[in-house]
């Protein structure tokens, strides 16, 4: 997985902030968030995991997210654009979040669950290591045989 993603990242044509992980910064989150925005960086990929479903504050300052190492959780969030995001290492949830696209993004390591969302296309996305959660629309518009015929799926695809 971290081949893919320096692969990814190489492809880029901007410079893509590499951020180690959420120790460096002692108030968590929030300290990530403050530098992303004092610093403005508009991309980053960050070597760690984020847990946001309990968090409370705006999170515009994720729309920059290129890659992350390890879970994305996002549950219930308002966040509507994760569009620089191209590769997750373990698990995105995205239940119940605004997000109408993920076009660029190319895989997610562990499980990817986009159920009560508005997504209506896989994008770009090329494999999923666990188990793929749908959202009723690309339930109803797709097979399993289609949808693995067009993503490498590592489990069960799960229907609402």
């Amino acid at each position: 997985m971290k081949d893919l993603i320096k692969k990814i990242l190489k492809e880029e044509t901007e410079e893509i902030f590499v951020i180690p992980g959420l120790h460096y910064f002692p108030d968590g989150v929030e300290g990530l968030k403050n530098f992303i925005q004092k610093k403005n960086i508009t991309k980053w990929s960050l070597d760690d995991n984020l847990y946001l479903s309990r968090y409370e504050s705006d999170l515009t300052w994720l729309e920059g997210l290129v890659s992350i190492s390890g879970y994305l959780d996002l549950e219930g969030k308002k966040i509507k654009s994760l569009d620089n995001l191209k590769s997750v290492g373990h698990s995105l949830d995205l239940f119940g979040t605004k997000i109408k696209s993920l076009d660029n993004l190319q895989s997610v390591g562990g499980y990817l669950d986009i159920r009560g969302t508005q997504i209506k296309s896989f994008g770009n996305l090329q494999s999923v290591g666990g188990n793929l959660y749908l959202n009723e629309y690309l339930s109803e518009k797709y097979t399993d045989k289609e949808i693995r015929s067009m993503i490498s799926v590592g489990d069960f695809i799960n229907r609402p």
